[in-house]
């Protein structure tokens, strides 16, 4: 019965019949694998992803492999099913989430075999974007990266295992290990920022310490506009902007920043879309489209989406 749900575009059903039997059987993967799919089918992306992840955190590696292996052989037949029927759309987002789940099951096996430890995760997300604008850069000798913000390190962490692999490569990451000022989190998250806060900086360094390169970072502890004015000029390759959302402090770090990073590096922000609901005039937004427009003529930007990337052409 259950599988005429998908046949009779019955997607609501099927989401409520899967929910249910997770519960009642929550070591059926294929509950999950069709919940997913149900999910998807309803429009309801993020929901999927959030599911999928909370399954393959507990999988051992090789679980997580073919398990992911499994599910995309359901989106597979669903995306086939639907190009059949020519819901061309649809069958093309069916198959865009295989990739998606391809990079999901990556990334936590990376973190798996590294042994590191995670309780929030806003980064991975981005893993794609920054190995189609990083790559290029990948093991090349005297790097210098400078990060504002590491929360439990896992940005830096990447970039040691894939970006900064050169002996000569460094990373300075700043961060108060205080958390956001001002962030009002949801429900679903704030029981996890609570945890991660209360040994952030341990975990952070319990994780840099697990990327057994531990000598290339250089961490501060500070806030970031203290600690900018000290730094060396024309001596990074890259800035990541990602401490304070509050548009004030994001634009007085891109400021500063500036002068630190050398002609043809990269300038990237985060959570373009991150908002202050109690002081919309401090939405992340509105300090990055202020330094877009007084820089202007002084970068190109190559990615604009929730992360900007932009580089800097001239001083």
């Amino acid at each position: 019965m259950h599988f005429q749900y998908f046949d009779q575009q019955k997607n609501s059903e099927a989401i409520s019949f899967y929910k249910r039997a997770t519960k009642n059987n929550p070591t059926l993967m294929s509950n999950y694998y069709h919940l997913c799919l149900a999910l998807l089918l309803q429009g309801e992306e993020s929901e999927a992803e959030n599911i999928w992840l909370s399954v393959i955190e507990k999988a051992n590696i090789e679980q997580v492999n073919l398990w992911t292996a499994e599910l995309n052989e359901i989106l597979k037949t669903e995306a086939s099913k639907r190009e059949a029927a020519s819901d061309l759309d649809l069958a093309q987002k069916l198959r865009y989430y295989t990739n998606v789940a391809d990079d999901l099951a990556s990334n936590e096996s990376w973190k798996k075999k590294k042994g590191y430890t995670f309780i929030t995760d806003w980064f991975s997300g981005n893993i794609p974007i920054w190995e189609k604008y990083l790559s290029h850069l990948a093991n090349k000798p005297n790097l210098n990266f400078l990060e504002i913000g590491s929360w439990e390190g896992m940005s830096a962490c990447w970039l040691l295992d894939n970006i900064l692999t050169h002996e000569s490569s460094t990373i300075t990451c700043i961060d108060t290990f205080e958390g956001e000022p001002k962030v009002e989190y949801d429900d679903k998250e704030i029981k996890y920022v609570e945890k991660s806060l209360e040994s952030l900086e341990k975990t952070f360094d319990f994780n840099i310490a697990k990327t057994g390169t531990s000598k290339k970072v250089t961490k501060i502890v500070g806030r970031s506009q203290n600690i900018m004015r000290s730094l060396p000029l024309n001596n990074y390759n890259m800035l990541y902007v990602d401490g304070s959302h509050l548009a004030s402090d994001v634009l007085t770090d891109a400021i500063m920043g500036w002068e630190l990073v050398k002609v043809g590096g990269l300038i990237i922000f985060d959570d373009y879309s991150f908002t202050f609901p109690n002081e919309s005039g401090q939405n992340t937004q509105i300090g990055i489209d202020a330094f877009l427009r007084a820089f202007d003529n002084k970068i190109s930007v190559v990615y604009e989406a929730d992360q900007f990337l932009v580089t800097k052409t001239s001083f």
